[in-house]
């Protein structure tokens, strides 16, 4: 089958995603890669695995605010039209589509004329959440900020229905996509290289790890302020690839850290292997964000054989198994600092649950099993 293959993620989990579908997906069927940015192809760079390229100019982010966003919002769909009109032509069977970090459901949608399979793990409309409108500044722009991000919203449900077929990667996600677009979603799990994500014969270090982007929705602050409630306060690493231009959201942890006593540190970009003795190093991982659609870094922590400790929302109840895998409290500092306590002070309890998260990620949570899905939804669209 021909497949023509469209992201404009940056670096993160779903940008993972992407590189373990194509992986997976070139050895049975011939896929083109289509691209407008390649700011992020120093993580999982997707064009290594095919063999053909067109890359189109156009789907880079503005760097001013609000008019600047209209101004990327234009370019994008100029773009969009270019490339949808080389795809119509290619003479492909199908196209698979992945979000837009401009307008989250691409323009592409709205163009094409072959059968697409959209793969979306949440909608524009978690802008609105409560965590991301407390830190906007109230000026005299902001009516027209409001506007604008009314604009994205109607795109983004505009754009996605356009699919033939929508797929997203958690129950959780299913019922928000249905919400917002008014579409019934397939579910399509995701999984974990357990050959790269592996337990190492290496030994545990007092420090809490948490791996996400820097911004209010990885809750970062909430994990400090647990930390804070603790006699004895464990040592945090932040590992982190995209900031989603929150350079000050990184000052504000570090400020606070400070006020409450706990120690903190934080590295960029680190690769899969640095990754991986992370998760294998750490005293366990720590995972507190704010409505996250499911959430790759439990899945890693877990194939690892390390233990999780989370916030009971969204997509992590779909992941980790209350006190086999992990434990999962409601977000309230103490019982969450309480529950990563529990666990540093039994090592045993530590090692048991490293081991049963193993088991559970090579029974439920490998890419093979995801692939299978994905290939059956590809199957669904062509027919």
């Amino acid at each position: 089958m021909r497949i023509a293959f469209f992201h404009n993620l940056p670096s993160g989990g779903a940008k993972r995603v992407a590189f373990e579908f194509i992986r997976l997906l070139v050895k049975t069927h011939e896929v083109d890669l289509y691209t407008y940015d390649n700011t992020s192809k120093d993580f999982n760079d997707i064009a290594l695995l095919v063999d053909n390229k067109i890359h189109i100019n156009g789907g880079d982010e503005s760097k001013a605010k609000a008019i600047g966003r209209l101004i990327s919002i234009y370019r994008v769909r100029k773009s969009s039209k270019k490339m949808s009109k080389l795809i119509n032509e290619g003479g492909y069977d199908l196209a698979l589509v992945m979000q837009c970090k401009v307008t989250n459901s691409p323009f592409l949608l709205q163009y094409l004329n072959i059968p697409s399979l959209y793969v979306c793990h949440e909608p524009a409309a978690k802008i609105n959440e409560p965590h991301y409108q407390q830190n906007r500044k109230k000026s005299a722009a902001s009516f027209l900020k409001k506007i604008i991000i009314s604009y994205i919203l109607k795109i983004d449900c505009l754009n996605a229905r356009k699919a033939t077929l929508i797929s997203t990667s958690s129950l959780y996600s299913c019922e928000d996509l249905y919400r917002n677009y008014g579409v019934h979603p397939k579910l399509n799990y995701l999984g974990v290289d357990t050959e790269k994500f592996t337990p190492l014969d290496i030994p545990k270090d007092s420090y809490i790890l948490s791996v996400g982007a820097l911004n209010a929705a990885k809750s970062q602050d909430f994990l400090i302020k647990s930390i804070a409630t603790l006699r004895n306060k464990p040592p945090i690493k932040f590992i982190y690839n995209y900031s989603y231009g929150h350079k000050e959201y990184q000052q504000y942890l570090i400020d606070l850290a400070n006020s409450l006593g706990v120690s903190i540190s934080f590295e960029f970009m680190v690769s899969d292997v640095e990754l991986v003795k992370a998760y294998n190093q750490a005293a366990l991982t720590a995972f507190p964000s704010l409505l996250e659609p499911l959430g790759l870094v439990p899945l890693e922590s877990m194939a690892c054989g390390t233990p999780v400790v989370g916030v009971a929302e969204a997509g992590i109840r779909e992941t980790v198994i209350h006190n086999k895998t992990g434990l999962l409290t409601e977000r309230d500092p103490c019982k969450f600092g309480k529950a990563i306590e529990l666990l540093l002070n039994d090592t045993q309890l530590i090692a048991k649950m490293g081991q049963n998260g193993r088991i559970n990620v090579e029974e439920k949570w490998l890419w093979k099993h995801a692939f299978e899905t994905l290939e059956s939804n590809i199957a669904k669209v062509v027919e």
